[in-house]
C-alpha cells in the first residue's frame, strides 16, 4: 500500500509544512514529526498491512515510491514469553521482544532502512552518522545495500566486534575522540551546508519513523493486547519516541484499547532524562564518561530528550536507571534463564525493570514488557580461558554424575 503521509508538524507550535526534507521547523526551529491521513486505517484496521520486513508497515512510513525502499530483511523480530525470567522477579508475565534478530544485530535497523530510503527519495548520494556503534555499523550496512556512500563517525571506544562491521560496510569510517555529546553539535551544523543526508538521531524526522513499526509489530504479535507497561531504552530518545507515536496512531484508528505506561530506561552514568523528571525540572546536559551500555552513552540529547520528557509528563509514564554493575547482572540473568545473549545496552531495560520491581512502582500482577534492543555477538566480552579435561570414558562419566548430583 502506499504511504499515507500528508505533511510534517512542528512538535512545539504546531506549525505545519509539505512532505519535503526538513529537519526543523522554520517558523520556531523545533522538531517535526510525520503526519498521515488515518482515515484509511480506521476503516480498514489491520487487514490493510501486507507482506513482510518493516516494509509492511508502509501505508504508516513517510516513503512515497516503492523503488525507493531498502530492505535487508529487517523487522518481524521475536516478541517471547519470558517464564522463568519472570518467576525469578516475581511477575506475572513478562515478554520480552528481542532486536537483536535484525540484519545487523540492532533495533537501529528499522531507522536506518527508513533514512537510507528518504535520501534516496530526495536525491542525495550520501549520508551520515554519528555514532557510539550499533548505527554506525547499520547505517553503513544500509547505505551499501542501496549504493550510497557513507560517512560513519565512530566513538574510538567502541566494540572491537562494532568497529569490524563498520569497517567492512562503510565507504568512509571516520574516528572521533571523547564521546558522543563532543561531536555532534558540530557535526549537524556541518552536514546541513553538505549535500549529504542527516543519518542522526538528534533531528531527522524520516530517519526516526522506521522504529515507530517496532510498536506496530509488538501490537499485531499480540492480537492487539499490549502489555501493561512497556521498558524503554532512551538515549538520544529516539526509540522511546517513535514506539509512542506508533501506539498512539493505533489509538487513534482504533486498533488498540489503550497506549500502555512508557517506562523511560537510561544507564546511571548517562541519565539526564532520568534525572529530569525524577527531579521535576528541565533537562540539563551532563558530561559523561564510559558506560558498558554504550549505544545509550548520551549526555546530552537536545530537543528530542525534552520530547520524552513531555511524553513522560502528560501519559504518566515512569523513568529510571541502572548502574553498569546492574545491567552486566541483568545481561547474564537474562542468558542463564532464557538463552538470550543480548549486549549491556540492550539489558539496561531489563536491569531498570528489576529496581522498579525493586522499588513497587511497577505491579508484578500486570503484564509487562522489555525491548532488548541488540545482540550480545557485537559487544566486547570478557575472554572465556578454558581449562580442558582429558578425554576418558570413565572421566567423562564420573564428571557429568558428580554435576548431576549438584544444584544447577
Amino acid at each position: 500500500m502506499e504511504s499515507l503521509a500528508t505533511g510534517l508538524r512542528c512538535v512545539w507550535c504546531a506549525a505545519e509544512s509539505p512532505l519535503d526534507y526538513l529537519i526543523e521547523c522554520s517558523r520556531c526551529q523545533g522538531l517535526l514529526e510525520l503526519h498521515y491521513d488515518l482515515t484509511e486505517g480506521a476503516k480498514r484496521g489491520p487487514s490493510m498491512l501486507s507482506g513482510g520486513t518493516l516494509w509492511r508497515y508502509a501505508a504508516f512510513l513517510p516513503i512515497r515510491d516503492p523503488a525507493h525502499r531498502v530492505s535487508l530483511g529487517e523487522g518481524q523480530t521475536p516478541l517471547l514469553e519470558a517464564p522463568r525470567l519472570a518467576a525469578v522477579l516475581g511477575v506475572r508475565r513478562l515478554l520480552l521482544k528481542f532486536e537483536g534478530s535484525n540484519p545487523t544485530g540492532t533495533v537501529k535497523d528499522r531507522s536506518s532502512a527508513t533514512a537510507v530510503a528518504a535520501a534516496r527519495q530526495f536525491g542525495y548520494p550520501a549520508i551520515s552518522v554519528v555514532s557510539t556503534g550499533n548505527a554506525g555499523s547499520s547505517i553503513a550496512a544500509y547505505a551499501s545495500r542501496a549504493g550510497l556512500r557513507a560517512f560513519i563517525f565512530c566513538y574510538e571506544r567502541a566494540s572491537p566486534p562494532k568497529l569490524a562491521h563498520m569497517a567492512a560496510c562503510a565507504s568512509d569510517l571516520i574516528f572521533y575522540q571523547g564521546v558522543y555529546d563532543d561531536l555532534i553539535t558540530i557535526w549537524d551544523r556541518v552536514i546541513q551546508e553538505l549535500p549529504i543526508f542527516d543519518g542522526g538521531a538528534s533531528r531527522n524526522a524520516y530517519k526516526q519513523e522506521g522504529k515507530k513499526t517496532l510498536a506496530y509489530e509488538w501490537a499485531e504479535q499480540t492480537d492487539f493486547h499490549l502489555p501493561a507497561t512497556l521498558v524503554l531504552p532512551v538515549a538520544v530518545g529516539e526509540v522511546f519516541i517513535a514506539a509512542w507515536r506508533g501506539l498512539s496512531e493505533m489509538s487513534r484508528m482504533g486498533w488498540i484499547e489503550r497506549v500502555p505506561r512508557l517506562v523511560a530506561a537510561q544507564s546511571a552514568r548517562s541519565n539526564p532524562v532520568v534525572t529530569a523528571f525524577n527531579e521535576g525540572r528541565a533537562l540539563t546536559p551532563l558530561k559523561i564518561g564510559y558506560t558498558v551500555a554504550e549505544g545509550l552513552a548520551c549526555g546530552n540529547p537536545e530537543r528530542k530528550g525534552e520530547w520524552v520528557l513531555k511524553i513522560l509528563r502528560e501519559s504518566g509514564g515512569l523513568a529510571a536507571d541502572a548502574e553498569d554493575e546492574e545491567i552486566l547482572e541483568a545481561q547474564r540473568l537474562l542468558a542463564h534463564t532464557e538463552g538470550i545473549y543480548a549486549g549491556p545496552t540492550g539489558c539496561a531495560t531489563l536491569a531498570v525493570l528489576v529496581n522498579l520491581l525493586r522499588a513497587k512502582q511497577i505491579d508484578p500482577d500486570e503484564p509487562i514488557g522489555c525491548v532488548i534492543s541488540e545482540t550480545g555477538l557485537k559487544s566486547e566480552v570478557t575472554p572465556v580461558r578454558p581449562q580442558g579435561i582429558i578425554p576418558t570414558y570413565e572421566g567423562v562419566k564420573t564428571l557429568l554424575l558428580e554435576r548431576l548430583a549438584q544444584a544447577p
